[in-house]
């Protein structure tokens, strides 16, 4: 792995970025998702449009989630915009994230929020939490994280099992159906701690997609993946396992995935906070003739002084996350990173 890269500041501090999707072939207009501070430990949902290297938060629209209750935190993941899916009317967004409100009678949990409609958040708002029938339990929180094309993906958990061990989730928008993502290693065993983060649909109006999350290897570590889907026959194939640096060493997650031309995957990638040489980092992978991932070519990111630095959404060649600083977290872009030349023969 080189050197760090060094970032640049975006939005004022303690304004989050967790998803960005173009709205223009050029990249000069995107959509940013993530959240807006409010007193406390709160947040409030935020979109943004404009360039995708905004000095301040003047462009910034905070919105709460009109779903009927009262809101007490709310934040939005992964957007999608018409340029990649026509179903969505022009000058429109469809984002997913999450809420809480008050006196939840499930306590102080998270619930699924899907949006489509002006970037103002005025109209398109519909709550979408998995059900205890599909999820094999009473479910706690719902964290829907991406969506692109028809299909949406996030993580849930379950109110009889550690808060901390998530299970990933596929919903369908046009259905209306909901899917655990079960994923099955080459040992034959059947992976634990299931999360999904990103997706990309591979073409436009295509059932085939690409989703990255992370996953616990059955052999007590965390690892990235990626794994193909067909939203028709609803099965998963080509489950590949990645480690930060190729290291098998140090715990890894992907939370973005985005195109970075023909058969090339660029993903935000996380690695181990307590590892010296881990943090975020810019990740590529190519496509093999036989439909399967090479291994990844990997870019370490890190903004100068700063405690933790994550690796959340990624833009082609552009990686965006947070900092930890001394009064909260600093939101940042490293631009135009190195797209190696990463083998994808055999």
């Amino acid at each position: 792995m080189t050197d760090p890269i060094v970032t640049s500041n975006i939005f004022a501090p303690n304004y989050s970025v967790t998803g960005i999707r173009s709205e223009n072939p050029d990249n000069t207009l995107v959509l940013i998702t993530g959240s807006c501070p409010l007193s406390g430990v709160n947040t409030q949902a935020m979109l943004y449009r404009g360039p995708k290297n905004p000095a301040d938060s003047s462009g910034c629209i905070c919105l709460t989630p009109n779903v009927g209750k009262t809101i007490t935190s709310s934040l939005l993941y992964g957007p999608d915009t018409p340029l990649f899916n026509p179903s969505i009317k022009a000058t429109h967004v469809r984002v997913v994230g999450s809420y809480k409100y008050a006196n939840d009678p499930l306590g102080d949990v998270d619930h699924g929020v899907l949006y489509e409609g002006p970037p103002d958040g005025s109209a398109g708002w519909k709550t979408i939490d998995i059900p205890d029938s599909v999820a094999g339990g009473v479910v706690r929180n719902r964290i829907p994280h991406s969506t692109m094309g028809e299909l949406v993906v996030g993580n849930y958990d379950l109110t009889d099992v550690d808060p901390g061990k998530f299970n990933a989730f596929i919903y369908n928008i046009h259905t209306g159906r909901y899917q655990q993502l079960k994923l099955k290693l080459e040992s034959g065993i059947v992976a634990e701690l299931v999360t999904a983060y990103g997706i990309w649909q591979n073409g436009i109006g295509s059932t085939s997609y690409t989703i990255a999350g992370g996953l616990y290897d059955g052999s007590g570590l965390n690892v990235g993946y990626l794994v193909d889907y067909d939203s028709e026959t609803l099965l998963t194939s080509n489950l590949k396992t990645f480690s930060y640096d190729t290291e098998p060493g140090l715990l890894t997650h992907f939370e973005g995935i985005t195109e970075c031309g023909e058969g090339c995957y660029s993903l935000a990638a996380t690695g181990d906070q307590d590892a010296a040489d881990s943090g975020a980092a810019f990740a590529v992978v190519k496509r093999k003739a036989d439909g399967s991932f090479s291994e990844a070519e990997w870019q370490r990111v890190e903004a100068a002084g700063s405690g933790v630095t994550t690796g959340n959404t990624v833009l082609t060649n552009n990686l965006f996350g947070i900092y930890t600083t001394g009064n909260g977290f600093q939101s940042y872009v490293a631009e135009n990173l190195p797209v190696a030349d990463v083998k994808a023969e055999g």
